[in-house]
């Protein structure tokens, strides 16, 4: 995602060794090496990394014992102790498909964005290879692509294998623990969090888990690749990849003929299963044959909600849901960020993540940090994963450069939440109000003037979805700016306690009671129903359910 902006790391000195450590974890490899931040072949940023691979005891997803590799990377100032360490990030790496594209190859394509930015945060990097890299590569046409938790448990047992080196070696791991990963790499991180919240919530305790364009309902997502089979903007390989991996993980028998479209599927296993081209080269290698849609790369069957093959396929996705049997810790912290029309990840992948957490753990949705344990960022009207991609290694940036000012010795900051604690809709209505702002009035002002008082919910959205049509001419809707105030935390019914307590601060009549209703008609049938009518039609495809039979027009 990141290669074009990016340099090379140059290794300095390299001092391989092999010792055995307690219960199986063995340092494999270590040296020193340097970390560059660039654009164009232009180097920005240098930083000095003292990089420790291990390899350690694990799990495949049969529960079979293995052994994966990872890497330990410490600033260089930490590893010298000229400077303290705040903590350790436990990062999971996203889509890869070249066997070299992994941390004990010292390839380190999103973490150069966030390590080496002048912040210079001061954080110890603990990553897992995953199953088909590293000491695996042998197995990488195998790899567990967006597949349970198996990279959950690679991820989590790396951490502790990472712990018992840093404790023998006597060096600090700080104060704090987060948990982070971006696109496959955020589907891992949440599959990390699930391992620990149902194996180890007494011995690790994550003080944030950051996750970015993550498709968490890979059912969704799949859902989503059909209903925009013929968008050329949709990003193919990371479907072809998901849908390859489930069939190789299940035994589903599927051929690349029976998949895939030719040429693609001559060519499938030697560019997706070979381990020698990268991600990037196999997409350029996609539109090189004329692969724009999927619709181009993928046979019929596979694309058809009714047909066999896509119920097989999709019953061994939903077989691995990461929802199965796990209860979120409440506890427990977490920032999602998600672009609204990502043409890789669909949003609604990533937005059940939401719901799954608001639903099942009482997490409370919110733009604002600190006022709740789950931070959304879901409102941006991009269409590229890969700029998304950068967003938030920037975001992590900030954050591991910001998490030990506001939350000293583990404490909240005082001084930042009192800050924050209005930042709420109604806590800065309030607020102005304090401060001797006439809120009501200028509302009343810009919903028709004193004489007509202050519109209702309801009248209030006829009046905005009289804008609709130009809306939509900007690439989005009101139904859709709706689901993005949800998706931030600012839900409809927040919108009408906050239209409710403005018109209760006059006493001048609202609208005709009639004209009321039917305004009131008008919006559900617009809007309210548009919302509620795709999620019906999400859960009658999931579910299998054969639209043509159904005695109701869609």
């Amino acid at each position: 995602m990141l290669a074009s902006i990016l340099t090379i790391i140059g290794v300095i000195n390299v001092n391989a060794q092999t010792n055995d450590l307690q219960e199986g974890v063995e340092i494999i490899h270590e040296c020193d090496t340097t970390w560059h931040f660039g654009y164009k072949g232009i180097n920005l940023y240098s930083r000095p990394m003292h990089r420790i691979d291990i390899a350690y005891p694990s799990v495949d997803a049969q529960g079979n014992g293995i052994r994966l590799s990872g890497s330990i990377v410490i600033p260089g100032n930490v590893y010298d102790g000229s400077s303290p360490v705040d903590g350790v990030l436990l990062y999971n790496r996203y889509t890869q498909t070249q066997a070299e594209c992994c941390p004990t190859s010292g390839f380190a394509e999103g973490e150069f964005v966030f390590m080496c930015t002048p912040l210079q945060p001061n954080w110890i990097l603990v990553e897992s290879d995953f199953y088909g890299f590293g000491i695996t590569s042998d197995h990488i046409l195998d790899q567990y692509y967006v597949y349970g938790d198996a990279n959950g448990h690679a991820s989590i047992d790396c951490l502790i294998a990472a712990r018992k080196v840093l404790d023998e070696r006597g060096i600090s791991q700080g104060k704090f623990l987060l948990n982070a990963g971006v696109s496959s790499g955020g589907y891992d991180c949440i599959a990390a969090q699930r391992v620990r919240d149902m194996y180890y919530k007494d011995e690790i305790k994550f003080d944030k888990t950051l996750v970015a364009a993550a498709p968490f309902d890979v059912s969704k997502a799949y859902i989503s690749y059909i209903s925009q089979k013929d968008d050329p903007k949709m990003e193919v390989c990371f479907a072809l990849i998901v849908l390859n991996a489930f069939n190789r993980q299940d035994n589903l028998g599927f051929t690349p003929q029976q998949m895939f479209k030719e040429p693609l599927a001559s060519k499938f296993d030697s560019w997706f299963n070979s381990g020698l081209y990268s991600r990037n080269q196999v997409t350029d290698s996609l539109k090189s044959i004329g692969i724009r849609t999927f619709t181009d790369a993928l046979q019929p069957p596979f694309l058809d909600y009714d047909s066999e093959e896509y119920k097989k396929l999709s019953a061994a996705i939903k077989a691995h849901s990461l929802e199965k049997g796990w209860t979120p810790d409440p506890d427990q912290s977490y920032y999602y960020q998600h672009y609204a029309h990502d043409k890789a990840v669909p949003a609604e992948a990533g937005r059940r993540f939401l719901y799954f957490l608001t639903q099942n753990s009482g997490h409370k949705k919110s733009l604002i940090p600190e006022l709740t344990n789950l931070t959304t960022c879901m409102y941006i009207l991009s269409d590229s994963h890969t700029i998304s991609g950068i967003h938030f290694m920037l975001r992590l940036a900030a954050t591991l450069t910001a998490h030990p000012v506001l939350y000293y010795d583990g404490e909240l900051n005082t001084h930042y939440y009192d800050l924050v604690k209005v930042g709420t809709p109604m806590g800065i209505i309030k607020l102005l109000e304090e401060k001797g702002f006439d809120v009501a009035g200028a509302y009343r002002t810009l919903t028709g003037g004193d004489e007509n008082g202050g519109m209702d919910f309801y009248s209030l959205l006829a009046v905005l979805g009289k804008y609709n049509e130009t809306l939509e001419e900007n690439g989005t809707s009101l139904t859709e700016i709706l689901q993005i105030a949800d998706d931030s935390g600012l839900s409809v019914i927040d919108i009408m306690q906050i239209i409710d307590y403005l018109i209760n601060k006059t006493e001048e009549k609202g609208p005709d009671e009639a004209a009321c209703r039917a305004m009131r008609r008008q919006v559900n049938e617009q809007f309210v129903s548009d919302y509620y009518y795709n999620s019906l039609l999400d859960w009658l495809r999931e579910n299998n359910v054969n639209l043509n039979d159904l005695e109701i027009g869609f």
